[in-house]
C-alpha cells in the first residue's frame, strides 16, 4: 500500500500553496492509495476530513488521515496518532512522554547539508527516520540511503508537499493495507514500511554504478533518478574527473535542457571517489529502434545526428591536437596488439589498416588544431537516450547523451564515423534496422545543422573514421572470444573495402 505521509495544505499551513482538494486529487492522480495530511502543529478534526473527502470526490477505498508536523529540539518531527493538535514547539523528550503510543518520525534530517550522528539516527525515542524528502538535495537523499543501509533503522519517505505538482512523488510503502491511524501507527512502530524506490547496482571494472529511482511514476514522469558512480582505481578516477569537467562545461554552455540534453552533475565527493549525476528517463536508441515503427525510428535517428551537430557546434574544448594524437597512437597500437597476441587470421589486414589510419591521423592532427572540435569519443546507440517529460505529450520528447569518459579533440567526422560503425555492428543481426535507417540519412541530418563544411571532404573523412572505429570493434571482438565470428568477418571486410576504395594496397 502506497501512502503520501508528509504534506501540507494552504488551509492550515502558512508555508503551503496547495488547496486540500487539489492536494488529494493530485495524490489520486499519482495512483497512490491514500494521503496523511501533516499540517504544522494542527490535527484535522474528523468532520473536516469527511468534508474534504466529499469535496475531493474520492471513493471509499482511498484513505485520508491526519497527522501533524511539530517543531522539536532535534528539528521537525512528524507525529502520527496524537490525540489533538500540538500547538507549540516541544522537546523530543516531552513529545515522547506525552504521546507514548504515537509514532514519531524525524522529518528531513539531512536537509541543509546536515549529517546526523549514528546515535541520533538510532535514537529509541524515534519510530522512523524520513530518509527521502523533496526538501533534501539528491546528495542528501543519497546520504539518507547510505545511513539506512548501514544502521537498518525503520525508514520512510515523505514528499513534504507544499505545492500541487509535488504531491505524492515520494510515498512510503506499507507492507500491509491500513484502514485507520491506529493501524498506520502499528505498521510504523513495527518497521513494516519503507521508502518506495528502486536501487539497481551494476558492477564494472574498477567502478560500481548504482541507479536509484525515487518515488512514483504517475502521468507526469516527475520522479527523481540519480546515477551513482563509485571508483576504486585512482587512474580511472582521474580520468573521470576530466570527464566531469567536460560534462559540466557542456551542460552550462551547450545543451542543458529543451529537446537536446546532457545529464547534470549533481555532486562530486573526492574522498569517496563518488560522482552523483542526474539520471535520464527514457530508453536508449538501441532498444527503441528494434521496437518502434520505421517512421518514429527515423526521427530518433535524425535527432541523434542533430544532437551531435549541436554538441560539436558548441565550441567546448579539452586538451589539444598533440594530446589527442598521442592518445590515439596508444589506442591503435593496442588494437594491433590484440591481433598479434591471438595470431589472428586477420593480422595482415589489420597491419595495413593500422598503417593507413596512423598516417591519416598524423596528417589530420598536425598543425590543424583550429579544425578540431570536442568529440564525445564513444557516440553510439546505447549511449543515446530518448524520452518524454510527459508520457502522453510528444511535444515534450527529448534526446540526452550519457558517458563522457572518452571525450577527445578531433575532427567532427570522428564521432560521425564512430557512430555509423557502431550502429552497423550493434544491429548486424537485425537487417531490418540497418536497412530502415541508411547511413546517409544520419550524415545529411548532421550536415544540415553545420554551416560552412565541405560536404564532399567531410564524407570522405567519415569513411576514414569508420575504419578507425572498426579497429576498435574488432579488438573488442577478439578480447571476448569472437575473433573469427560472423561479426568479425563483417567488420574486417567492410574496413578493407573502404581501404581499397581509398587506394590501399590489395
Amino acid at each position: 500500500m502506497l501512502l503520501e505521509i508528509h504534506c501540507h495544505t494552504s488551509k492550515h499551513s502558512k508555508c503551503s500553496q496547495v488547496d486540500p482538494v487539489a492536494l488529494v486529487k493530485q495524490v489520486v492522480k499519482k495512483q497512490l492509495q491514500g494521503v496523511i495530511i501533516t499540517d504544522h502543529h494542527y490535527l484535522w478534526p474528523e468532520e473536516e476530513l469527511l468534508r474534504l473527502r466529499r469535496e475531493a470526490e474520492v471513493n471509499d477505498s482511498f484513505l485520508i488521515l491526519t497527522g501533524q508536523e511539530v517543531e522539536t529540539d532535534i528539528g521537525h518531527v512528524v507525529v502520527f496518532g496524537a490525540g489533538g493538535s500540538i500547538e507549540k514547539p516541544v522537546s523530543l523528550d516531552e513529545l515522547r512522554r506525552a504521546f507514548p503510543e504515537a509514532a514519531l518520525v524525524w522529518a528531513h534530517p539531512f536537509r541543509g547539508g546536515k549529517v546526523p550522528s549514528d546515535k541520533a539516527l538510532c535514537d529509541g525515542r524515534l519510530d522512523a527516520v524520513e530518509i527521502f524528502s523533496s526538501n533534501h538535495t539528491p546528495k542528501e537523499n543519497y546520504l539518507g540511503l547510505v545511513m539506512w543501509h548501514k544502521h537498518k533503522f525503520t525508514a520512510v519517505s515523505g514528499t513534504d508537499t507544499h505545492a500541487r505538482m509535488t504531491a505524492g512523488i515520494l510515498p512510503t510503502q506499507f507492507d500491509h493495507p491500513v484502514k485507520d491511524m491506529a493501524e498506520t501507527v502499528a505498521e510504523i512502530k513495527n518497521g513494516r514500511c519503507r521508502p518506495f524506490f528502486k536501487e539497481i547496482p551494476k558492477s564494472g571494472s574498477n567502478i560500481v554504478v548504482t541507479e536509484i529511482t525515487l518515488g512514483t511514476k504517475g502521468e507526469d514522469e516527475m520522479r527523481d533518478r540519480i546515477i551513482l558512480k563509485k571508483f576504486s582505481d585512482d587512474k580511472k578516477w582521474e580520468k573521470m574527473r576530466e570527464a566531469i569537467e567536460v560534462a559540466k562545461n557542456i551542460y552550462e554552455k551547450a545543451i542543458a535542457d529543451g529537446a537536446y540534453r546532457v545529464p547534470r552533475i549533481l555532486d562530486v565527493n573526492e574522498d569517496e571517489k563518488l560522482v552523483i549525476e542526474e539520471g535520464q528517463r527514457g530508453k536508449d536508441l538501441f532498444e527503441l529502434l528494434e521496437n518502434v515503427s520505421a517512421a518514429a525510428g527515423a526521427e530518433y535517428f535524425k535527432m541523434a545526428a542533430r544532437w551531435l551537430a549541436k554538441f560539436h557546434n558548441a565550441g567546448c574544448r579539452t586538451g589539444g591536437a598533440e594530446g589527442t594524437r598521442d592518445r590515439e597512437k596508444k589506442r591503435i597500437k593496442g588494437y594491433l596488439r590484440s591481433f598479434e597476441d591471438t595470431k589472428s587470421p586477420y593480422l595482415d589486414d589489420a597491419k595495413k589498416l593500422v598503417t593507413f589510419i596512423s598516417a591519416g591521423e598524423d596528417r589530420m592532427f598536425s598543425g590543424k588544431a583550429e579544425s578540431l572540435v570536442l568529440c564525445h569519443g564513444d557516440y553510439h546507440p546505447k549511449n543515446i537516450m530518448i524520452g518524454q517529460d510527459k508520457t502522453h505529450d510528444i511535444s515534450t520528447r527529448f534526446i540526452s547523451v550519457i558517458d563522457f569518459g572518452s571525450v577527445i579533440s578531433a575532427p567532427r567526422a570522428f564521432d560521425v564515423g564512430y557512430f555509423l560503425s557502431q550502429f552497423r555492428s550493434q544491429f548486424m543481426a537485425d537487417e531490418r534496422v540497418t536497412q530502415a535507417y541508411p547511413e546517409d540519412d544520419f550524415v545529411s541530418a548532421y550536415l544540415a545543422d553545420c554551416a560552412g563544411i565541405d560536404k564532399g571532404s567531410f564524407r570522405e573523412e567519415v569513411e576514414f573514421f569508420k575504419i578507425r572505429a572498426n579497429l576498435s570493434i574488432a579488438s573488442f571482438l577478439i578480447k571476448v572470444g569472437k575473433g573469427t565470428s560472423r561479426e568479425m568477418v563483417d567488420v574486417m571486410s567492410r574496413s578493407m573495402a573502404v581501404f581499397r576504395s581509398r587506394g590501399g594496397a590489395r
